[in-house]
C-alpha cells in the first residue's frame, strides 16, 4: 500500500540513489517534527478555549476542577501518543527506504536480527506505555494535583504533565521531578492540594494565650509554598480557672509541616511569658474524610459518629 507513495519519493525524483533516499529520510523524520509540534500547537488552543469558557465559573463550588484537570491530563498525553506515532511511522518508512520497500520489508522482519533487538530495545517503552494508560484508566492522578509518589524512594510535588511513558512532577522548591510510569508502585494523592493542621495549645490565661496566637499569626508568611492560610483559633475551651485549651488550625504547602511544627511552635514558646503555656502546642494533621471513613470501620465510634453526622452541626 505504501510501496507507490515510496516509488514516487524515491525513483521518480531527479535525485539518484543513495542521496535520493537520504532526502526521503531527512523529509520523513522533517515531517514527523512538524507533526509532533502542531500536536502541541492544537492541545494549546483547546487549553486555551477551555480556559476562556470557564473563566468565570467558581470550579471549586460547581465540582468542575477535577474535570478541568482530567482535559488537561487527556491532552497530554494525546501529544505524546501523536509524537510516537508520527516518528514511528517515519522509523518504518525510513527502513522501508533502506532495505528496498515495504513489502521486502515485511518479508524479512521475522528473521531480521536488528529488528529484534529494536523489540527489546522498546521493552521497556511499552512496560511504561501499559502502566501509563492503566494509571489513566485507573484515574490515579489529574495534571493539577498534588501527590506524593512511591518510585524506589518518596517523592512529592504537584503533576506538571502526564504522557505515555513518564509522570513530571514538580516540587514545592521548585525543582522538575521526571518519573518512568513502570516505576510508579504507589500514588498518595492529597484532595485538596494542600496540608491542613490542627494545633493543640494548652495556657493558663486564655485572654493572654489567644492574644500570643494571634500576634505570632501576624508575623508569618503566607503564600502558596508557606503557610496558604495563616493559624487561626477555631476553638477555645475553659477547662477550669487556670487551664484553658486552644486548638489552631492552619493549611500550609505539601512539604513545609516543619513550618507548623517547628517554626510556629517555637515561636509560641519563645513570645510566651513565663507560666503561660501549660502544655504543647501538639501539632496533628487534619482530614475531615479520613475522620469519618475511619469512623465508620471502628465499631467503637460508628454510633456516636452517625449521630453526629446525623445533627444540624455535623460534617456533611
Amino acid at each position: 500500500m505504501l510501496d507507490p507513495l515510496v516509488d514516487l519519493l524515491n525513483s521518480k525524483t531527479p535525485l539518484y540513489p543513495p542521496y535520493g533516499r537520504i532526502v526521503v529520510i531527512a523529509a520523513l523524520f522533517g515531517l514527523a517534527w512538524l507533526v509532533a509540534r502542531s500536536s502541541g500547537w492544537v492541545a494549546l488552543r483547546v487549553l486555551a478555549w477551555h480556559d476562556r469558557r470557564h473563566s468565570s465559573s467558581d470550579l471549586e463550588a460547581t465540582g468542575k476542577i477535577a474535570n478541568l484537570k482530567r482535559h488537561e491530563t487527556l491532552v497530554s498525553i494525546i501529544r505524546a501518543a501523536i509524537t510516537y506515532i508520527a516518528f514511528g511511522t517515519a522509523i518504518v518508512l525510513s527502513i522501508a527506504q533502506l532495505s528496498g520497500g515495504v513489502d521486502r520489508l515485511t518479508a524479512i522482519a521475522g528473521a531480521s536480527f536488528a529488528i529484534i533487538v529494536a523489540a527489546f530495545a522498546t521493552q521497556r517503552i511499552l512496560v511504561d506505555v501499559i502502566a501509563g494508560l492503566t494509571m489513566f484508566m485507573e484515574r490515579w492522578f489529574s495534571v493539577g494535583d498534588t501527590v506524593i509518589v512511591q518510585a524506589g524512594l518518596e517523592l512529592q510535588g504537584v503533576v506538571e504533565e502526564v504522557s505515555l511513558r513518564r509522570t513530571r512532577l514538580r516540587s514545592v522548591t521548585g525543582e522538575v521531578i521526571h518519573i518512568h510510569n513502570s516505576q510508579i508502585q504507589a500514588v498518595r494523592v492529597l484532595p485538596r492540594g494542600v496540608k491542613e493542621l490542627a494545633v493543640e495549645l494548652f495556657v493558663s490565661k486564655r485572654e493572654a494565650g489567644e492574644q500570643l496566637v494571634a500576634d505570632v499569626s501576624s508575623i508569618l508568611p503566607e503564600g502558596p509554598t508557606t503557610f496558604v492560610r495563616r493559624p487561626w483559633i477555631e476553638h477555645v475551651d475553659e477547662l477550669s480557672v487556670s487551664l484553658t485549651r486552644i486548638r489552631i488550625r492552619t493549611t500550609v504547602a505539601p512539604g513545609r509541616e516543619w513550618l507548623v511544627e517547628g517554626f510556629f511552635a517555637d515561636l509560641l514558646k519563645e513570645q510566651a511569658s513565663d507560666s503561660l503555656i501549660v502544655h504543647g502546642p501538639v501539632t496533628l494533621a487534619v482530614d475531615e474524610r479520613a475522620t469519618w471513613s475511619f469512623a465508620r470501620a471502628s465499631g467503637a465510634t460508628r454510633g456516636s459518629f452517625a449521630r453526629a453526622r446525623r445533627s444540624p452541626v455535623g460534617v456533611p
